[in-house]
């Protein structure tokens, strides 16, 4: 090493050795100390260029850390807002003879929560014993299935509570949420609208289905089409009813 070099050079010996007088076997005085110190610079000096065997430089500047990035926030997925609607000329919007209403639960649905997507299936007439068998090979793609039966079970004396139920336990099946509408009300209120509207009830308490309960609903005469059907303004009221219950367990799909 050049340190070496310079230590034991003649010139070094005879300047702090012979010229002085001293041993050199004795502790270094400060001009000795110096000495070394001039060396060492020396060396730094020489290896700063190339690829040489100096001492390596001392960098005096101080690293910085690195700025830590903020966390990424997870992506919120959208809310699952669709519903199938099930159902006779009620949900329908249709009254006799072939009329129907100027806006019909669907797109009273689509107006009130734009966020929804809603299949209409319903069908003037409609029944469960004449629906069910269709229904119950279905593949619902709706979080929400609304069944609004019962009218026309009720008038013509049909088997209700068990039909309904399979078609609630096919909802279920499938990993949607059932909705019972009950029953709408109808001019002279007979009494076998009641005893089916309990019916509903019924099925919708022991299968775990939300229920609607259309029967809550104001219906003055004045509001009705003809004797069974709601006019607009009856219609428009039962829909806000469908709404409140799809609101209570979706309330993100309210926008």
């Amino acid at each position: 090493m050049l340190l070496d070099l310079i230590l034991s050079s003649r010139l070094f010996n005879w300047f702090f050795g012979t010229m002085h007088g001293r041993d050199e076997r004795q502790d270094l005085t400060p001009a000795r100390i110096t000495a070394s110190a001039f060396a060492f610079t020396v060396m730094a000096g020489c290896g700063g260029g190339g690829g040489g065997g100096g001492m390596p430089a001392i960098s005096g500047a101080i690293s910085t850390p690195a700025k830590e990035e903020p966390a990424e926030q997870p992506i919120k997925p959208a809310p699952i807002c669709s519903v199938w609607l099930e159902g006779d000329s009620v949900l329908n919007g249709s009254f006799f003879p072939m009329s129907k209403l100027a806006e019909p639960p669907a797109a009273g649905i689509a107006r009130l929560r734009p966020m929804y997507r809603v299949v209409d299936r319903t069908v003037p007439g409609n029944s469960v014993q004449l629906r069910r068998q269709g229904f119950l090979a279905e593949e619902l793609d709706t979080r929400f299935v609304v069944l609004q039966f019962g009218i026309n079970d009720g008038g013509n004396g049909f088997n209700y509570r068990e039909p309904l139920r399979s078609m609630v336990q096919r909802v279920k099946a499938l990993g949607k949420t059932p909705v019972i509408t009950g029953l709408s009300h109808v001019k002279g209120a007979p009494k076998w609208r009641d005893d089916y509207d309990a019916l509903a009830r019924q099925v919708a308490q022991e299968e775990g289905a939300i229920f609607a309960d259309w029967g809550a609903v104001s219906h003055p005469d004045a509001d009705f089409a003809d004797d069974v059907h709601p006019g607009q303004a009856y219609s428009t009221r039962l829909v806000e009813q469908l709404v409140r219950a799809l609101d209570a367990a979706a309330p993100e799909c309210r926008q």
